[in-house]
C-alpha cells in the first residue's frame, strides 16, 4: 500500500467500561487503511520547470520511506535517474558530496527540518524552503529564502518567511524566479548600454586628441548626447520582456559580479566598433571640409545615431536573427523620441546654434546612416562567433 503512495494507518479496538483505561495489549485487529492524498494538478509539471530552470528539489515528510518514494517517483524528483531518499537526520547529511543526490527525506520530525537545511547551506547551496506550520519556522528562518503559505499558513511561518504565497500555489514562485532573472537581466542590459556608450565617447575624444584632429565634440555636444542617448533608451532597455529560455538558464554562480571580465572584453570591443565609425565618418568631415563646426557635426550625429542603435544590440547576448524576442514598445518609443531630438537640432537654429552644428548635405547623412548601422552590423555578426 506505500508503494502505491497510500499514508496507511492500523485500526483496532477493544470494549471498556467508562471507568475503565485503554487496555495496552488487548486490542482487537481490525486492519489497514489507505488513504491516498493525490498530487495536486499542474505540481508535476511545476517541478519540471523548476528541474529546467536548474533549481533542485526535495522532499522533506514525516510519510514513511515507500510511501516518500512512491510520491517523488511520481513528481519524477529524480529526473529520471536513480531515485535516492534518506530516513529522517541520518548521517548523511554529515557527508557533502552524497547530499546532493538525496531527492527526499522521509519520517523526519521538524528538527530534522532545520539541520537538513543547514546540511545544504554548508554544501554550498542556496536553499529556498516552503512550509506553513509552526515547525516549519526554524527551518524557513534559516532558509536564505523561506517561502510561507498565505492563506493555510501560521501566522509565525508568514512572519518568519521572507515570501508570502497569497494564493498558496506554489507554481507562483517559479513565475517569481522569471521575474527575478528577468529583472537581474534587465539591469545588466541597461549597464551594458551605458558603459560600452559612454566608453565610446571617450574614445572618440581620446584618440582624436592623440591623433591631432582636433576635438570632434565639444562641452555641450557631450553633454547633450549623454542626455538624449543615455537617459531614454536605457530606461526602456530596463522594461524588456522575460527572454524565451529564462528558465533554461541554469543559475549564476553566489560570486559572480553583475558585470564580469568577458562582459567588461564585449563591451569594450563594441565601443570600439562605435569610435571607430565615428572617427571615420569624422575623418571623412575634414577631408572635405576641413576641421570646423561641420566636421564636427558630422562626428556628433555618427556618434549619437551609432549609440542609439546600439540599443538593439543590448537586448540579447545572441544575435537577433537567432532569439525570438517579444517587442518592446518602450524601447521604440524611447529611440523615436531621442533620434527626433537629435534631428531637431539641424532645425532649430537656436538649438543648432547652442550645439554649434551646422547643416548637412544628402552625402553627409548617407555616410551617417552607414557609420550608425555599421557598428550594429558587426557587433551582431561577432555575437554569432562567439555564441
Amino acid at each position: 500500500m506505500t508503494n502505491k503512495a497510500l499514508r496507511v494507518l492500523g485500526i483496532a479496538y477493544a470494549e471498556i467500561d467508562s471507568s475503565d483505561t485503554l487496555p495496552p495489549n488487548n486490542l482487537i485487529w481490525l486492519g489497514l487503511i489507505g488513504i491516498a492524498n493525490p498530487i495536486r494538478n499542474g505540481v508535476k509539471e511545476l517541478i519540471a520547470d523548476f528541474h529546467r530552470a536548474g533549481i533542485n528539489t526535495v522532499m522533506l515528510t514525516g510519510d514513511q520511506t515507500n510511501t516518500a518514494r512512491a510520491i517523488a517517483r511520481e513528481l519524477n524528483l529524480s529526473k529520471g535517474e536513480e531515485l535516492v531518499g534518506a530516513n529522517g537526520s541520518l548521517p548523511l547529511l554529515s557527508a557533502n558530496s552524497k547530499l546532493a543526490k538525496v531527492h527526499f527525506f522521509a519520517r523526519i520530525s521538524p528538527i530534522h527540518k532545520l539541520e537538513i537545511v543547514r546540511a545544504f547551506q554548508t554544501a554550498g547551496q542556496v536553499v529556498a524552503m516552503t512550509g506553513d506550520g509552526i515547525n516549519d519556522a526554524p527551518a524557513l528562518k534559516a532558509a536564505e529564502v523561506g517561502i510561507a503559505m498565505g492563506k493555510s499558513g501560521t501566522d509565525i511561518a508568514r512572519e518568519v518567511a521572507d515570501i508570502v504565497l497569497a494564493d498558496d500555489n506554489l507554481e507562483t514562485a517559479i513565475a517569481a524566479v522569471s521575474q527575478g532573472r528577468t529583472i537581474y537581466n534587465n539591469i545588466k542590459k541597461a549597464l551594458h548600454f551605458l558603459l560600452s556608450t559612454n566608453l565610446s565617447e571617450i574614445m572618440v575624444m581620446l584618440l582624436a586628441n592623440l591623433l591631432g584632429i582636433g576635438q570632434p565634440l565639444n562641452a555641450i555636444q557631450l553633454l547633450w548626447l549623454n542626455l538624449v542617448t543615455d537617459i531614454f533608451p536605457g530606461l526602456a532597455l530596463g522594461l524588456e520582456a522575460p527572454e524565451p529560455d529564462v528558465l533554461e538558464v541554469p543559475p549564476r554562480p553566489l560570486d559572480e559580479a553583475i558585470i564580469n571580465l568577458t562582459d567588461f572584453k564585449r563591451l569594450g570591443f563594441e565601443a570600439g566598433v562605435i569610435s571607430t565609425c565615428s572617427l571615420i565618418t569624422y575623418s571623412y568631415g575634414i577631408i572635405n571640409y576641413g576641421i570646423g563646426d561641420r566636421s564636427s557635426t558630422i562626428a556628433f550625429m555618427s556618434l549619437v545615431t551609432g549609440q542609439l542603435l546600439h540599443a538593439f544590440s543590448c537586448r540579447a547576448s545572441r544575435p537577433f536573427w537567432r532569439v525570438t524576442l517579444q517587442p518592446n514598445y518602450y524601447l521604440t518609443v524611447a529611440l523615436g523620441i531621442s533620434l527626433s531630438l537629435q534631428f531637431i537640432c539641424l532645425i532649430i537654429p537656436s538649438l543648432g546654434s547652442l550645439l554649434k552644428v551646422t547643416a548637412i548635405d544628402g552625402l553627409d547623412v548617407v555616410v551617417i546612416a552607414v557609420s550608425a548601422l555599421l557598428p550594429l552590423t558587426i557587433n551582431e555578426v561577432t555575437k554569432q562567433a562567439n555564441s
